[in-house]
């Protein structure tokens, strides 16, 4: 894994080579790196191949004790929790499969862009007999439309990038179908550093929001009438009001 910062955005790299798979050792890597003292905004990527094939199937299957397959299987929720509760964006670049627990990543994640090619992505959980918790199902929930949420979730279908972008599994695909991998990761990546500037700009609104999205919160309209005589939204809304007058 390989990780790095840039104008407080922290890029992850899973992996160049192979499937990435989310062990516990790995997904606790990856939870440590979303650190909100840290940086502002979280990009994750995979590779060309692969972005991620979920769980290792031979930990489990290796096993002996419940204890054991607990904490393959609670270190995967909390990833998934440590991605939804970062306070800042969190944005995937899926470019190669995404199984499984690694589709589960991506659809954790605030925003998701892909890229044309021959890899898949969707959820197998039933076709091996594994559940899919209420915990889980609420993040599949938050992506996909109801008219699509049985489907998605039960039916184990692999979907090629464009039925994905369909089904809500994809907000963007990046390029056309001529399109390298490599240049479509690049102008990818370009367009992932500026979305996460535009909400890291965005400031405590955003994060604020973030929050009520992922929760059914109440909210304090103080915060709002407090928020806006703050020397930041002053700032911007006068700016905003100064381009309008020269137009």
């Amino acid at each position: 894994m390989n990780v790095t910062v840039e104008n407080e955005i922290k890029i992850i790299r899973m992996g160049d080579k192979g499937p990435n798979l989310l062990g516990v050792d790995r997904a606790k890597d990856i939870i440590k790196e979303l650190n909100y003292n840290e940086c502002k905004a979280v990009i994750i990527l995979g590779n060309e191949k692969v972005f991620s094939a979920g769980l290792n199937l031979k930990d489990l299957m290796s096993a002996k004790e419940t204890s054991e397959v607990s904490l393959i299987f609670g270190t995967l929720r909390d990833l998934l929790t440590a991605c939804r509760e970062f306070p800042g964006p969190v944005i995937s670049i899926i470019g190669g499969h995404a199984i499984a627990g690694g589709c589960l990543l991506a659809l954790a994640s605030d925003y998701r862009y892909g890229m044309h090619g021959t890899h898949r992505m969707g959820l197998n959980e039933m076709a091996i007999g594994i559940d899919l918790p209420p915990d889980m199902l609420s993040i599949i929930s938050h992506s996909i439309g109801r008219e699509n949420l049985f489907e998605v979730a039960t039916q184990c279908r692999m979907y090629t990038p464009s039925q994905a972008e369909k089904k809500g599994l994809i907000n963007e695909i990046i390029g056309h179908r001529l399109t390298g991998k490599k240049k479509a990761t690049s102008q990818a990546l370009k367009e992932a550093k500026k979305l996460a500037k535009f909400y890291i700009d965005a400031g405590e609104p955003f994060v604020r929001l973030k929050q009520s999205l992922m929760h059914d919160t109440s909210f304090d309209y103080q915060v709002l009438i407090d928020n806006w005589f703050s020397a930041d939204t002053q700032a911007k809304v006068k700016s905003v009001v100064s381009s309008l007058s020269k137009k």
